[in-house]
C-alpha cells in the first residue's frame, strides 16, 4: 500500500529551554490528532529531538507536514526563538508495519530517510518513486519552504486553521482567534495563505493522478 512518511527534526532543538520541551511534544501530537478526521496519521519521537510521522492517505502527506511546521511556529511562546522542523515527505510502498514507526521498513521510509540525510539547509523537501513527479515539484516546493520558514507565530496560526477548517468563513476563524476579520485577512494575505493551499491541493491531485497510473 502507497503511503506518506514524514522523517523530521526540530531545527536549534538544543536552544529550546528544558521546560518548553514537553510543550514541543504536546504541540506534535496535537497537529496529528487534529489532521485524524482526514487520515490516519501516526507520529512517534525518537532521539530526543527526532520525529517520524506516518501518513495512511499520501495525498494529505504535504498538508500534513506543512501543519506540523505551522503549528510549531503558532505555538512559540513570546519572545522565544521560533520553533521549527525540518521535514521530508516521501511516498511509496511500505510492506512491512510494526508497532514502533521506527522499525517498520518500505520505499516510503527509505525515500524519507535518504532525503532527510540530504536535506541541508532547507525545511522541507519531497521524495517520491515518479522521478518526472519530484521535478515538478522541486521549484514549487522550494518557494512554499522559503514562505513557510518566514511565518509569524499569528501568519502560521491563521493559515494552520484555515488548513484545519477549509470549510469556514474567514470571519468565523477570525472569530476563533478573538480576532477582526480585517486583522485575519492581513495576516492571511501577508502569510501567502492562499498560494500556500493551492501548492497543497496541487500535490494533492498530482499525487493521486500518478498513483492511479
Amino acid at each position: 500500500m502507497i503511503k506518506g512518511v514524514i522523517t523530521g527534526d526540530l531545527v536549534h532543538s538544543t536552544n529550546i529551554a528544558a521546560k518548553w520541551r514537553q510543550t514541543v511534544v504536546n504541540v506534535l501530537h496535537k497537529c496529528v490528532a487534529d489532521f485524524l478526521p482526514l487520515t490516519f496519521v501516526k507520529l512517534e519521537m525518537y532521539r530526543g529531538d527526532s520525529f517520524q510521522v506516518v501518513v495512511d492517505k499520501p495525498e494529505y502527506a504535504l498538508a500534513i507536514a506543512i501543519a506540523l511546521r505551522a503549528k510549531l511556529r503558532a505555538e512559540t511562546p513570546d519572545k522565544q526563538e521560533m520553533w521549527d522542523a525540518r521535514l521530508a515527505v516521501g511516498i511509496g510502498e511500505i510492506p512491512f508495519e510494526s508497532d514502533n514507526i521506527v522499525t517498520s521498513d518500505g520505499e516510503a521510509f527509505r525515500l524519507s530517510g535518504r532525503s532527510f540525510d540530504h536535506i541541508g539547509k532547507k525545511r522541507l523537501i519531497i521524495s517520491t518513486p515518479w522521478l518526472n513527479f519530484n521535478n515538478e515539484i522541486e521549484l514549487v516546493t522550494r518557494f512554499a519552504d522559503d514562505v513557510i520558514t518566514s511565518w509569524t507565530a499569528k501568519q502560521a496560526m491563521v493559515v494552520y486553521l484555515s488548513m484545519l477548517f477549509s470549510n469556514k468563513l474567514q470571519k468565523d476563524l477570525a472569530e476563533d482567534l478573538c480576532m477582526t476579520k480585517q486583522n485575519f485577512s492581513y495576516h492571511w494575505i501577508s502569510a501567502r495563505g492562499q498560494l500556500i493551499l493551492d501548492y497543497v491541493k496541487y500535490f494533492e491531485l498530482l499525487i493521486l493522478k500518478y498513483i492511479r497510473q
